[in-house]
């Protein structure tokens, strides 16, 4: 019984360090660890409490819309952003964690090779830099009309912009939640380092 204990705390710190790693895992990647190299799947990235940074080289989005929102969690205000197709270059999600053992990042890349490609996308940013080029844009539109992309709609009354085409480059952007009806993702790779490793 004496002996046994050291061994059982032991394994318990192994035991821990993993379900951390595990969890913060899963909660990003949304079951994206199931993927095969070319899958199609419904997708929804979150991390509660947590924002987390969004990049791609190169998104050309077809029925773009964008309103500002509330986020479901904190009620802070976001720039509900919406496409309701898109081809993503270069896409990389990451999120910086605190656990009990330091700082770890959760990262997940595709599209280098071959974009991404998503349907029904929306993301929640709280920030958002890029290049942009759209086409056939109507600003000023009430939030609670948009006709442009995914259905989603937001506040009777409230701005919204939306475009029949857009192309976005180099774009960086730190967001709460994003989802997208399916993603086809060629090369996914997710790792898990300890430290800072984001994707800008």
């Amino acid at each position: 019984m004496t002996e046994d204990a050291p061994a059982r705390r032991a394994g318990g710190t192994r035991w821990s360090r993993f379900a951390v790693i595990v969890t913060v895992s899963l909660a990003l990647a949304g079951g994206l660890v199931y993927a095969t190299a070319s899958a199609a799947l419904p997708t929804s990235f979150a991390l509660s409490g947590t924002n987390f940074k969004f990049s791609a080289k190169r998104v050309e989005g077809k029925g773009f819309a964008q309103f500002v929102g509330l986020g479901a969690a904190a009620r802070s205000p976001m720039a509900v952003t919406g496409m309701a197709s898109a081809l993503v270059s270069g896409l990389c999600f990451s999120a910086l964690v605190p656990t009990p053992l330091g700082a770890v990042t959760i990262r997940a890349e595709a599209g280098g090779d071959k974009p991404v490609e998503a349907r029904d996308l929306v993301l929640n940013l709280s920030e958002m830099r890029a290049e942009a080029t759209a086409t056939n844009l109507t600003l000023g539109v009430d939030a609670a009309r948009l006709d442009g992309a995914t259905g989603i709609t937001g506040r009777a009354g409230d701005y919204a912009h939306q475009a029949e085409k857009i192309v976005i480059s180099d774009l960086k952007a730190n967001a709460s939640t994003t989802t997208a009806g399916t993603f086809r993702m060629t090369g996914l790779s997710i790792t898990v380092k300890a430290g800072r490793q984001e994707c800008f």
